[in-house]
C-alpha cells in the first residue's frame, strides 16, 4: 500500500513538472519625460496608454517613473532605466547613437513656430530675425535648425510658461510640437507647410541584449496596433498617419520572416 502511495505521489510530481508554465513577463523600467498632452504625471497620457496596451499584448511588465524632460533624459543616460519615451535626438547628444536602439513608433511629430491667432504665421526663418522665440528646456536638440539660423531662443520650464509669456507679449512666438498643440489652435497661428523638424516618437532603448529583447517584442505589437487602428483610437485627434521605414542604423527593422 505504501509503495502504491509513493508511486502515485511520484507520478503527481512528474506530471506537475511536465505541465507548461506561463512565461515570466519581461520587466522593463521606463523613464517618462512629460510631453504636452501625451505623457502626463498621472500615467494616463496617450503614449503611456499605448505602451501599457502593447506591453500587455507582448507579455512585458512596465515600471515607469515620470520626470521633467531634462531629468528624464539624464536618468536614462545614467542607466537608471532601460527605455525612455521619445527624446531620441536629446539622448544621442548625451551618449551617441551607437549605444541606443529604437522601437516601432508610437506616433510621429512635427515641430512648428506658433504665433498669436491674430499674427501672421511664420513661413520662413527670415521672419524670425530679431525676434524672441520661446522654447522648452530639454528640447534643445530639436531646435538645431533655429540655432543654425541665428534665431534667439528663450528657454522656459514648460509649455504652460510658453503660452503665458506669448499672451503677455514677452515673447514673439513659440516653438511647439504637433500634434501636441492641437488643443491650443484656437489661440495660435502656424504655417503647416513650414515644419522646422519632423520625426518619429519611438521608445528609445539601451543597445544591450535586454534592450534588443524588449524592442524585438514590443515593435511588432506596436506595428499591429497601428494597423488595427488602436494607435488612432488612443491618440484621437492627435493621431497623424504615417508609414514607418527604418533609415537610421539604430531604428528597428522588421524580421523578414514575420
Amino acid at each position: 500500500m505504501m509503495n502504491m502511495i509513493n508511486k502515485v505521489g511520484l507520478l503527481a510530481v512528474l506530471l506537475c513538472l511536465s505541465l507548461p508554465y506561463p512565461a515570466m513577463a519581461q520587466e522593463v523600467r521606463v523613464s517618462a519625460g512629460i510631453f504636452l498632452g501625451i505623457i502626463n504625471k498621472d500615467g494616463k497620457g496617450p503614449y503611456q496608454l499605448i505602451l501599457k496596451e502593447a506591453a500587455k499584448r507582448a507579455n512585458i511588465s512596465i515600471s515607469e517613473e515620470v520626470y521633467p524632460l531634462k531629468r528624464a533624459v539624464r536618468m536614462f543616460a545614467r542607466k537608471k532605466f532601460l527605455a525612455i519615451y521619445g527624446m531620441t535626438d536629446a539622448v544621442i547628444e548625451e551618449i551617441g547613437d551607437d549605444k541606443i536602439i529604437t522601437s516601432y513608433p508610437l506616433g510621429v511629430y512635427k515641430l512648428f513656430i506658433f504665433t498669436g491667432k491674430r499674427e501672421t504665421p511664420v513661413s520662413s526663418y527670415e521672419q524670425l530675425k530679431g525676434k524672441s522665440i520661446g522654447g522648452v528646456s530639454g528640447y534643445e536638440a530639436y531646435y538645431q535648425e533655429l540655432v543654425n539660423n541665428n534665431i534667439r531662443i528663450d528657454y522656459l520650464a514648460n509649455e504652460e510658461n510658453q503660452i503665458k509669456k506669448l499672451e503677455a507679449g514677452r515673447i514673439d512666438a513659440i516653438i511647439g510640437f504637433m500634434p501636441d498643440w492641437i488643443p491650443f489652435l484656437n489661440k495660435l497661428s502656424y504655417d503647416p507647410g513650414f515644419p522646422i523638424h519632423l520625426g518619429y516618437d519611438y521608445m528609445t532603448v539601451w543597445n544591450t541584449p535586454e534592450g534588443k529583447s524588449f524592442v524585438d517584442k514590443i515593435s511588432p505589437v506596436l506595428r499591429d496596433m497601428n494597423s488595427d487602428g488602436t494607435l488612432k483610437k488612443i491618440l484621437g485627434g492627435r493621431y497623424m498617419n504615417f508609414e514607418y521605414k527604418a533609415t537610421k542604423k539604430y531604428e528597428w527593422v522588421p524580421n523578414r520572416q514575420e
